[in-house]
């Protein structure tokens, strides 16, 4: 299949993808990451396929794609980046060691869901 086409058009509306037929023939790892991406950052993931999708051959996007999910969700600069260091072969893609101590910070939570409890009590603060 030529996807680069089909991509560049996907790109420009990327709510559409759900309801195309491509969206069941892209790997697995792809259509997880897009369920989780905002309707900007599936554009944005949608180009970079567009740009770095060679010869149809998904082998190196997906080696890309998690490795920069290991780092939690990835924007598309950072699997960019992951494809280029594979493709260069530089393995030095590592976790920076801080020298001095550095604070805890709590997790961030996606979405608007936090926003919920607000409603249970008809937007007043408690």
């Amino acid at each position: 299949m030529i996807w680069q086409p089909y991509l560049d058009l996907l790109s420009r509306r990327p709510r559409a993808i759900k309801y195309s037929s491509l969206y069941e023939q892209f790997p697995p790892v792809w259509t997880e990451y897009l369920n989780r991406c905002t309707e900007h950052e599936q554009k944005e993931a949608l180009q970079l396929l567009g740009k770095l999708l060679k010869n149809n051959d998904f082998e190196l996007l997906n080696q890309a794609l998690e490795l920069a999910m290991g780092h939690g969700h990835p924007k598309a600069d950072h699997i960019k980046h992951c494809f280029y260091s594979i493709i260069q072969g530089d393995n030095s893609y590592q976790t920076i060691k801080p020298t001095m101590k550095v604070p805890i910070v709590p997790a961030a939570t996606r979405g608007l869901s936090h926003y919920d409890s607000l409603m249970e009590t008809g937007g007043r603060i408690k």
